[in-house]
């Protein structure tokens, strides 16, 4: 993450993005609603800028040398663990679509997808605070506020396009 911070690369965080916008596309054009996956991408691209910006603007006034590229790119690699977690599920969707049964195959494939879903909210984690920690150069309880910080808006954010059906899972 350190190497990424110093000396990204915009193909790699395009190739990231690309792959994010066939998950709105291929996910919404199995429901039938196209319009609605390129809606969903542009209001993700926006989330995404947005939160690079908080971040951004929040470590500017203790470290005045930090780059907002090195932003992108760290963040752009946080997306990574999250398009797993999506595109495995939407696996899962085509091929044990809901509900599961309270059978011991049901309960056990239950068990499995929370601990997998944890730990991939783990590494997600921890990638964050990597790319928090190398693109701000910030220590860790400036870090700690800064996403608690992030946490107090996105929140209600979230339960809001939640409630409006904009955003059934927040995405960033």
């Amino acid at each position: 993450m350190r190497n990424i911070a110093l000396k990204g690369d915009y193909y790699q965080a395009s190739i990231i993005f690309f792959i994010t916008f066939l998950y709105f596309f291929f996910s919404h054009s199995l429901r039938g609603f196209l319009f609605f996956g390129i809606f969903g991408f542009c209001i993700f691209l926006l989330l995404f800028f947005t939160s690079i910006l908080f971040f951004y603007l929040l470590s500017k006034p203790y470290k005045k040398e930090i780059q907002i590229d090195s932003f992108i790119f760290t963040f752009s690699y946080t997306l990574i663990p999250t398009l797993i977690w999506f595109y495995s599920n939407f696996l899962f969707f085509i091929f044990l679509p809901p509900p599961r049964t309270m059978s011991v195959l049901g309960k056990g494939f239950s068990i499995f997808f929370i601990a997998y879903s944890i730990s991939l909210l783990v590494w997600k984690l921890i990638l964050v605070y990597l790319a928090l920690r190398f693109s701000s150069r910030l220590g860790l309880y400036r870090i700690i506020y800064m996403f608690l910080l992030y946490a107090t808006i996105f929140i209600p954010l979230s339960l809001f396009f939640y409630y409006f059906k904009i955003f059934r899972i927040p995405f960033i």
